[in-house]
């Protein structure tokens, strides 16, 4: 009898918002939410990210129809926001086994031609307001190498967001269990955590907090948000990530590096990384490349 009596105030109640303490699915966005975010640079997606932008101390996951559609414009104001704010931003680049094909059409876009092997353009991340020299990139050359990698960021203190391309071909519960540990470990601290798989994996499971699966109708990217706290979006949210002078179909792509710069393997990097991400550390170019 006692538990039936607990529920006369929810009988006796006029409206849901008359019961205290009750929380409701579709009450996504918190007020107090805000400082637990970075905005996304997009006003229309943050209007339907709750706590208005990406998540701090959560894993993020993007799922691509192919790469180079624009996920890494979308990506580029908050991790501008990041080294803006003095803090370090980690790249685990594709692992060589998993290395998408290099052959654009004409009309691929500039961020296609521009990263062969999924190799960030230095160029473009400074006018997006980025500092190279908050900036780690790694190479793994294994999916064993990238898992590493990924971890390893994640256990540095001063992290201000990783940015990873999980390895392909590891199998369902490979990946799960993968993505687990990187979902455990981004909780200890309030880095931007995105992770990065190709959209076969949509209706996998996932511990992520946040799943948006991307495609391009080659006029805008179109973001899916599969999975956030509250209610679903049946609609995409249509975004302009590049700058209209960007959408140069014929133009010849610079190279990304000189062929005697390289970023660095997983296996140089574990002291790099530690010694980079510590609050004293000189910042230089040589902490990104290695000759």
């Amino acid at each position: 009898m006692r538990a039936a009596t607990t529920l006369v105030p929810l009988l006796q109640a006029t409206s849901a918002e008359a019961i205290p303490n009750l929380w409701r699915g579709d009450e996504w966005i918190q007020a107090d939410s805000r400082s637990d975010c970075t905005s996304s640079g997009f006003e229309a997606l943050d209007r339907e990210l709750p706590g208005h932008g990406w998540p701090h101390g959560q894993l993020v996951e993007l799922l691509l129809d192919h790469p180079g559609i624009g996920e890494l414009g979308l990506l580029l104001p908050a991790l501008a926001a990041v080294t803006r704010a003095g803090r370090t931003c980690v790249w685990v680049l594709p692992c060589q086994a998993n290395l998408p094909d290099t052959t654009h059409p004409p009309q691929a876009t500039i961020e296609q031609r521009t990263a062969p092997h999924a190799l960030p353009y230095a160029p473009v991340l400074v006018e997006a307001g980025i500092d190279l020299a908050r900036n780690i990139f790694v190479k793994p050359l294994t999916p064993r190498e990238s898992g590493w990698a990924l971890e390893q960021s994640l256990r540095a203190a001063h992290l201000g967001a990783l940015l990873g391309w999980l390895p392909e071909g590891t199998g369902a519960d490979a990946d799960f269990r993968s993505l687990r540990r990187l979902h455990l470990l981004a909780q200890q601290h309030r880095a931007l955590v995105f992770v990065l798989r190709t959209a076969r994996h949509a209706r996998a499971p996932s511990p992520a907090a946040l799943r948006l699966q991307l495609n391009h109708d080659g006029k805008q990217l179109q973001v899916h948000l599969l999975k956030r706290r509250g209610r679903p979006l049946l609609e995409p949210v249509a975004l302009q990530v590049h700058p209209a002078r960007w959408n140069r179909t014929r133009t010849p792509a610079l190279p990304a590096l000189s062929p005697e710069v390289k970023p660095t393997t997983a296996s140089q990097s574990l002291a790099r990384i530690v010694q980079a991400l510590s609050p004293n550390t000189a910042w230089s170019m040589h902490t990104i490349f290695s000759h």
